[in-house]
């Protein structure tokens, strides 16, 4: 069984596979034995990424169940590279901010919690009182 992911890139197919060559963005992919495909993007909008996983997770359907939950899934990884990739190719620089200094990773979904006031104790931590 196979996982697909895609993204669409604003930019010329033949620049955006050139670009996708010479990154290390293949690097994570390269692990999962997949193939990556570049399309015209339909109404001329950009390239299409299409990006074919093969399924190889130890402990079949249970072990593709954990693999979720840790954030491990070659899947969600793979998503993560190609927004990164786009981010590069479209702006030059990965978006990054305060809240996820690292970018925007499969791993940290896991920890996420709803946004809270801080104790007094915390904002005295940070010399805010």
């Amino acid at each position: 069984m196979t996982s697909k992911a895609t993204i669409t890139v604003l930019g010329d197919p033949e620049e955006v596979q050139r670009q996708w060559r010479a990154s290390d963005h293949g690097s994570i992919l390269s692990e999962n034995e997949e193939a990556v495909t570049f399309k015209r993007a339909p109404g001329d909008r950009g390239t299409e990424i299409h990006v074919d996983l093969a399924r190889t997770a130890p402990g079949g359907a249970l072990g593709e169940t954990l693999q979720k939950l840790l954030g491990a899934a070659p899947r969600a990884k793979v998503m993560d590279e190609l927004r990164r990739f786009k981010q590069v190719f479209e702006t030059g620089v990965v978006t990054r901010s305060e809240g996820s200094p690292e970018g925007e990773l499969a791993e940290r979904k896991l920890k996420q919690r709803p946004a809270q006031p801080m104790e007094d104790s915390e904002l005295m931590k940070v010399g805010l009182r």
